[in-house]
């Protein structure tokens, strides 16, 4: 039976936020109710596949994340720079043979991630994203897109040419060898799903406005 381990990154730093950094870590802020790191945590401890979950942080985040509890791991700055190579660094650190399920503590989805798995122990993958309509040329821009066409990925095109943009949370084969982002997108072993549920990534304040609405919405009930 397969094993996977979940991971969360909380080592962003959150730079499109602007001063508000400065105060308080992007993991951090609150969205209406609840800090964004919960929501991508709450995805993970809601699995029934996944046997353990690691936090992948920075220094300045780990004190307060071990004083709830929570399993964490210190990244290298030098060795870390997005969610594959962070990756690549838990399972070194770890010498887990455990799939890896990656979970960005800056997003907010609709998905069931066992669903997720299912599918991608059923196709044989060696990773599995998903894609969605994002709607807005300029938040494309600002992240990475799939043309389901050609099969290519485009990270921070400026004029991208496709209206999908790639969202996690990703799953991935535990492999020996070193990835990058561009070379599991654009794998022939790579599984695509499309994602028709809510999304909203904490990396702007216009998006951590709309999202404090949505979860507002929700406790009060319109």
């Amino acid at each position: 039976m397969e094993k996977f381990l979940g991971v969360l990154f909380c080592g962003g730093r959150g730079e499109r936020l602007g001063e508000i950094t400065n105060f308080i870590s992007k993991s951090f802020i609150p969205v209406y109710d609840k800090p964004v790191f919960r929501f991508g945590l709450e995805l993970l401890e809601n699995s029934k596949k996944i046997e353990e979950i690691i936090i992948l942080t920075n220094e300045d985040n780990d004190t307060k994340l071990r004083q709830l509890g929570h399993r964490t791991i210190v990244q290298s700055d030098s060795r870390v720079n997005d969610m594959f190579s962070g990756w690549d660094f838990v399972k070194k650190y770890l010498r887990t043979k455990s799939h890896g399920v990656l979970v960005p503590s800056d997003n907010i989805c609709e998905v069931k991630i066992d669903n997720l798995i299912k599918t991608f122990e059923k196709k044989n993958s060696e990773f599995l994203f998903s894609i969605k309509d994002i709607g807005s040329k300029e938040k494309l821009s600002q992240m990475g897109c799939f043309d389901i066409e050609t099969g290519k990925f485009h990270y921070k095109n400026p004029d991208p040419p496709s209206k999908y943009g790639v969202i996690a949370p990703y799953i991935i084969e535990n492999s020996p060898v070193n990835i990058s982002g561009r070379n599991m997108f654009e794998s022939a072993d790579k599984e695509v799903v499309f994602h028709k549920g809510y999304w909203f990534d904490i990396g702007d304040n216009d998006s951590l406005l709309e999202a404090s609405i949505w979860r507002q919405k929700i406790i009060k009930g319109f």
